[in-house]
C-alpha cells in the first residue's frame, strides 16, 4: 500500500500507524513536497516501477490534488492489479494496514472505503450511555 499526499500528511500517518499497529514493510509513504511537482511524480513512478507486478492500494489525502491525480493516472493503465482511494485517514490506514497479507485487493479497497467513512464522527453528548472518558 502506497500513501501519497501533500506535505508530511502521509508520513505522520504512518508514524501514528506504526505506534498503534507496530511496524509494516508493506506500507509505504512518499509525498509532495516544496521540491515540486516534476520531483513527487519522479519518485512515485520509481517507487510503483519497483511495485510493477504487485497488487496495489494507493491512498491519497484529497481528489483532484497532484498525488491523486498521479495514482488515478498509474490506476488507469493497470486497473487489473491498482485501486485508488482519496480521503486518506488514520482508520482507514489502522483497518487496511492490518488486513493487508490476509485480504484480496477487492476487499481492501472496499475495506478503506468503508473504515475511512466510518472514522468520521461528530462528539455529541450522548446522556444515555456511560462515559468511559476520566477528566
Amino acid at each position: 500500500m502506497i500513501m501519497t499526499s501533500h506535505g508530511d500528511f502521509c508520513y505522520g500517518i504512518l508514524s501514528s500507524y506504526q505506534m498503534i499497529a507496530g511496524e509494516n514493510p508493506d506500507l509505504l509513504a512518499i509525498s509532495l513536497t516544496e521540491a515540486g511537482i516534476q520531483e513527487f511524480s519522479s519518485q512515485f513512478e520509481k517507487q510503483l516501477a519497483a511495485l510493477e507486478s504487485e497488487e496495489l492500494l494507493i491512498l491519497t489525502d484529497i481528489k483532484g490534488g497532484t498525488p491523486y491525480n498521479e495514482a488515478y493516472k498509474y490506476y488507469l493503465s493497470n486497473e487489473e492489479h491498482v485501486r485508488v482511494v482519496a480521503g486518506m485517514n488514520l482508520p482507514m490506514v489502522i483497518e487496511v494496514g492490518m488486513n493487508l497479507s490476509n485480504s484480496s485487493l477487492g476487499k481492501l479497497y472496499e475495506m478503506a472505503i468503508e473504515a475511512g467513512q466510518q472514522g468520521i464522527e461528530g462528539a455529541a453528548n450522548e446522556e444515555d450511555q456511560e462515559n468511559d472518558l476520566d477528566f
